[in-house]
């Protein structure tokens, strides 16, 4: 029995060079799982949604590819402590309710 997965395609213009990655969703399943698994994901608003035919190697360098580009910019203590400060600084600035 054939399995399937949902990716997802992305594509953007770096250095005015049209860049494509594709994003496995899920794990391999029967096709009804991952065509009801694809209108979810549409339903909740993602665009560039697939259904893909399973096939090891394809799948197994996709993984590789995805763990790679999310490793490649680990968030550090530095960066918590700015977004912390810059939260700080937002919620200060916004007016405060009238009461009456």
């Amino acid at each position: 029995m054939a399995k399937y997965y949902v990716s997802r395609t992305d594509v953007n213009l770096v250095d005015e060079r049209i860049v494509g990655t594709e994003t496995i969703l899920t794990r391999p399943s029967t096709e009804e799982a991952a065509h009801e698994g694809a209108r979810r994901f549409r339903g909740l608003g993602a665009e560039g949604i697939h259904v893909t035919k399973h096939v090891s190697k394809r799948y197994n360098k996709l993984l590789r590819e995805q763990n790679k580009r999310r490793k490649e910019n680990p968030l550090t203590v530095a960066d918590l402590a700015q977004m912390t400060e810059q939260a700080d600084k937002e919620l200060s600035s916004t007016p405060k309710s009238q009461e009456g």
